[in-house]
Formats: structure tokens, C-alpha cells, sequence
């Protein structure tokens, strides 16, 4: 059966299950009315019945009718006098497939494109819109973006947009129909599962057009790059922006250090991560097929040879650099300071220091002296660890020794690069690559140090011929100011634990507590965050409800519910009172937040 048939037969049982359900909901709501009148007719009227049943038919209908959103902007909007090339592209692409234009193009900053259909009741009426990644035009090619485009238009053309805003629509009315009732919970559940698998179908329709129009390989080639630059993307900014952005600067375009970001050590290593991570499973609530599945298909199909079109998507912008500095402001509206890549160093600096002074301050007779004995003994790295990042205490996850080594590597590196430079050298650096010192023209990389001496391939002389040929003194140690000490000291959160009537509590700053990452029940192995709404107050009370991320073990995945009580919570002050199950659980919980 061919995918087009497929989606035909599903998208008519996806409207039949649809067409069902708000038969049933107008009959009850139909009965409702009846029953009253019918009442009234043989004389036995009554009163409170009566408000009852036109109560109820009045919520049924309620929560059936179609609710009107106001569309918001996605992003910024494009007109073909400002941008003519890329519109003759997306006209080039409309003509070929016989559909025709969007009624507005935004640009967003993803690796993505995508379709809406806004306006109108039910997905009928209402304008067409694409939205195109900025991001994906930073790192397509001609071809890629014809095809990730065809794609698109593909949904158009098959009417996906169409019936999206009227299952949208429906499975909203679900929710608010029968959503309080437990038992009627399958009928969501079963309609969300028909129409994703129809989205699902519906997703490599629209792949044939992509193929037929860009040819095969700009297709899969796209597919795959598409799927690399969108982790990429979150990496980058997670790795080379977020940092910078918590001191309140920004690299005034963030798209120009992407692409000098793809030439990378990190954007490497990233590279053989993804490749040796496997894909998660398919779920039957997914909206898209997965990678395999969809390049599988498309291997499938027959294709003519297209040839590619190698020149860079972003060519198609008008003055590509400007629009992405613009866009860059626009992604921060905050009050940030814009700063050319060339003066983040000075900054990377400034954040280096800081870790140096966190160091010094948690473990006061570290020195230049104590790294090399620090990185050769294993056993200490663990204690080291948890002074710098109390967030390791108690934590029991696959991943601890990872995590470990992580923190004590981050923070030696720092801690050295600032005595380093403290004797007059230069920082140097580039988005994905590390932290360099220029040392007379000859670069000192203190994260490969770093890791090659905790790797042990390199040795304790290489740190010991570098300091002699610095001039550093052996017990040199790091300096840090008053302020930066006070700060490096402040606990995460201050946490109060006292034994009240038998029970321990704890109290604390709910919005700054973090539990520790092993267990509450038990202690044992985290396996994973349940989020688990608590009653405030007790059995007698009514003080609302909190909902916390509770860490539990496999054996107890379905007890988080038992981990506290909430006895008290202020949402003014922000302080919340919770019993735990043990002293040293509440111990933990203490000195995981130091």
C-alpha cells in the first residue's frame, strides 16, 4: 500500500473517530435539554434536576466550541522587497509543485522549517505561513534548503495543514469534555494515537515531494545535516553562549560564530558522540517518523538525478550579515551588552576567574603545588568534587564518575589558566575551540593539560617544566577578592533541618532547593525525575498544591507521592516546609545545597 493511500485511510478513520465523538457529546448534551422538558410534559417537574441537566448541557457545548487563538508572530517577517532572491527561490519551488504562495514568510532561529495555516474556524479559511530557520540557511546549501522547502509545501498540497487545525481543534475539546474523567481518559488517548500516526504518514507524503523535486541525495543529505545542526545548534549555544550571556554579554552574531563553530574541535567530538549514540525508539505519540525510518523510505522511492546546487542557502538573504545581527538582538530583548567574537575572550577570562576563585575559597590550602598531586590520586577527586560542586553529594547515577571527573577537570583547568595568566599572558579564543594562553608566540592549552595529566599521558614534569619556564612559584595560589570569596561561599540554598513531634523537616527557599540526585525513598540509584504534585497542608487543610521533580529508584518509579509531606508553603516568602523520611536524607538534602 503506498504511503499516499495509507494516510488517506487513516486521516478517514482519524475524521470517523472525530465525527463519533461529537455525536455522542451533542446527544448527551441533547439529553440533557430533553430530560426537563420531558419532566415538565407528564408533570413531574423538578426544580433542582432541571438547573442540573441545563447546567451540563450548557458545559458539554462549552467545551465544544472551537476556541479562537490570536496568532503571534513567530519570528520576523520577510518581504520579497527586502529579500527578492529568497522569494524567487520559494516561488520557484511553488511553481514546480503547482501550489501556490505562502501568505507571509517569517524567519526563526531554528534548524528547521516549517507550515501554518492561521486564521479561519476549524482549519478551514485562514492564511498560509512558512517559517524558515535562520539557522537552517546558515548551513544548507541550495539544494538542501529546495528540498527541506518542497517538503514543506508538500503539507500544503496533501491539505495537512488543513486538517491539523481541525484535530487540533478536537483533541482540545476532548480535553475539556472528558478531561476530569478517569474513566473516560482512552478516548484522548486513542484519538491523539490515530492522528499521530496519521502525522507520521502524513510526514513522508510530504517526503515524495521533497525527493521528486529536489532529487534524492539533496534530500537525505539534508535530512541527515538537518538532524546534526539542530543538537549542534543547542550545544553551541549551551557551550560558547549561555556562559557569556550569564554575565550580561553577547556575541553580536551568533550565527557568523556558528559556522566558525562547525570547524571546531567540539563541533568534531560532538560529531563522533552522535555518531556512536543510538536513536531513541519510535513512540506510537510521536508526530514525526524517526531519521532511520524516513531516510529508509526515501531510499525507496524513484527518483530522476538532480543535480546538487552546492552555493551556501544563505546567499539568498539580502545582506545576510546585517539580518543576522538583527535577529542575534532580537533573540536577546534583554538587557544585554553586544560584543564581537574578538572580545570574548576578556570575558571567558572573567568567568575562568571566577571558577579560580570558587576553588580557592572551598579548599583554602589549594595551590599551584596541590594540582599535580590532585590529578595522580584518583581517590581524591571525588571529595575535591564535592567541595566545588555540592550538587555531587549523594549523587548516585550511572553517569557520577563522568560527572566527577568533569567538575574536577573544569576546575583545575581554571584554576591554572588564572595563575597563568595572572603572570601577563595573553587569552586567546574561538567558538567550539578551547581556551588558549600565548605564551611568547607558543600556545599553552590548559584544558589539554589538564585532561592529559588526569588521563596520565602526560606527566607531572610536563606542569613542572612549564611553571619553571613561567617563573611561577610552586605554592603559588589564587587570589581572590572579598567579594568573589563571599560569593563562591553563598549555599545554593540555606537549608534548616530539625526534628519536630518525631518528624524531620526541612525548610528552604523552594525556588533554589534541589534535591539530591539519588533516590528520596530509599537512597538508592537515581533512574529517573518524576513530577509529583504534593497537597500542602494537612488532611483538615486546604493550602493549594506544589508540584516537585522527585528523584526515585526503578523499585520505586511509582512512589514518588511517598518521599514528603508539605507541610507549609508561603509563596510570598518563598519558603517551603517539607517532611522527609530520615535525619540523613535531610542531611543530605543540606549539604547538597551548600
Amino acid at each position: 500500500m503506498g504511503a499516499r493511500s495509507s494516510s488517506t485511510i487513516q486521516a478517514m478513520t482519524a475524521v470517523g473517530f472525530l465525527l463519533l465523538f461529537y455525536a455522542g457529546a451533542l446527544g448527551v448534551a441533547g439529553l440533557l435539554l430533553a430530560l426537563p422538558y420531558l419532566l415538565y410534559t407528564t408533570h413531574r417537574f423538578h426544580a433542582l434536576l432541571t438547573v442540573l441537566c441545563l447546567a451540563g448541557s450548557g458545559a458539554l457545548v462549552w467545551s465544544l466550541w472551537p476556541r479562537f487563538e490570536r496568532f503571534v508572530p513567530p519570528g520576523l517577517r520577510l518581504t520579497e522587497a527586502e529579500h527578492p532572491r529568497l522569494f524567487a527561490a520559494i516561488r520557484d519551488v511553488a511553481g514546480r509543485m503547482g501550489t501556490r504562495m505562502p501568505d507571509a514568510v517569517y524567519l526563526v532561529e531554528d534548524v528547521n522549517a516549517y507550515v501554518l495555516q492561521v486564521g479561519g474556524v476549524l482549519g478551514l479559511g485562514g492564511q498560509r505561513v512558512l517559517c524558515v530557520g535562520l539557522g537552517l540557511l546558515a548551513v544548507d546549501d541550495l539544494s538542501q534548503w529546495r528540498a527541506a522547502v518542497a517538503h514543506e509545501f508538500g503539507h500544503f498540497q496533501g491539505g495537512d495543514t488543513r486538517l491539523v487545525g481541525l484535530l487540533c481543534a478536537t483533541r482540545s475539546a476532548m480535553i475539556r469534555t472528558l478531561g476530569g474523567w478517569r474513566f473516560f481518559s482512552w478516548v484522548p488517548e486513542t484519538f491523539l494515537r490515530l492522528t499521530q500516526a496519521l502525522s507520521r504518514r502524513q510526514e513522508l507524503v510530504a517526503d515524495t515531494w521533497s525527493v521528486r523535486l529536489a532529487g534524492k541525495r539533496a534530500h537525505l543529505s539534508g535530512l541527515r545535516w538537518e538532524a546534526l545542526h539542530a543538537r549542534a545548534w543547542r550545544r553551541y549555544l549551551a557551550r560558547e553562549v549561555l556562559p557569556l550571556a550569564s554575565r550580561g554579554v553577547v556575541p553580536d552574531n551568533l550565527f557568523e560564530g556558528y559556522r566558525r563553530y562547525l570547524a571546531s574541535a567540539d563541533w568534531a567530538e560532538g560529531l563522533r558522540e552522535w555518531d556512536a549514540a543510538c536513536e531513541p525508539a519510535s513512540c506510537p505519540y510521536d508526530s514525526h517518523p524517526s531519521l532511520e525510518e524516513r531516510i529508509a523510505f526515501a531510499e525507496r522511492l524513484e527518483a530522476p538525478d538532480v543535480p546538487p546546487d552546492e552555493r551556501p542557502a544563505y546567499t539568498l538573504l539580502s545582506d545576510a550579515e546585517a539580518l543576522e545581527r538583527r535577529f542575534t538582538a532580537r533573540l536577546w530583548p534583554r538587557a544585554v551588552e553586544f560584543i564581537p567574537w574578538s572580545a570574548a575572550g576578556e570575558h571567558w577570562r572573567a568567568l575562568w576567574n571566577e571558577t579560580a576563585s570558587r576553588v580557592q575559597a572551598r579548599v583554602p590550602d589549594f595551590s599551584l603545588a596541590r594540582v599535580a598531586a590532585l590529578v595522580k590520586d584518583a581517590g581524591a577527586w571525588e571529595p575535591f568534587a564535592e567541595a566545588i560542586q555540592p550538587r555531587l553529594v549523594g549523587y548516585r547515577a550511572p553517569d557520577r564518575a563522568e560527572r566527577v571527573r568533569e567538575v574536577v577537570a573544569g576546575s583545575v583547568s581554571a584554576y591554572l589558566a588564572s595563575i597563568l595568566s595572572a603572570q601577563g599572558l595573553a587569552w586567546r579564543t574561538s567558538p567550539g575551540e578551547p581556551l588558549r594562553l600565548d605564551c611568547a608566540g607558543e600556545p599553552v592549552e590548559p584544558v589539554a593539560l589538564v585532561d592529559g595529566l588526569l588521563a596520565g599521558t602526560l606527566g607531572a614534569d610536563t606542569l613542572e617544566r612549564l611553571r619553571e619556564r613561567l617563573a611561577v612559584d610552586a605554592d603559588a595560589a589564587w587570589r581572590v577578592p572579598e567579594s568573589a570569596r563571599a560569593e563562591a561561599l553563598e549555599p545554593r540554598a540555606p537549608v534548616t533541618v530539625e526534628r519536630t513531634g518525631g518528624a524531620v523537616v526541612v525548610r528552604a527557599p523552594f525556588s533554589r532547593l534541589g534535591l539530591p540526585e539519588c533516590c528520596a525513598l530509599c537512597g538508592g540509584e537515581r533512574a529517573r525525575h518524576v513530577e509529583t504534585r504534593f497537597h500542602v497542608g494537612g488532611m483538615l487543610r486546604d493550602d493549594g498544591d506544589v508540584t516537585l521533580p522527585v528523584p526515585v529508584c526503578q523499585a520505586h518509579a511509582h512512589q514518588p507521592h511517598k518521599a514528603f509531606k508539605v507541610r507549609h508553603y508561603e509563596e510570598e516568602s518563598d519558603l517551603i516546609t517539607l517532611e522527609v523520611p530520615t535525619w540523613e536524607y535531610a542531611r543530605l538534602i543540606q549539604r547538597s545545597n551548600a
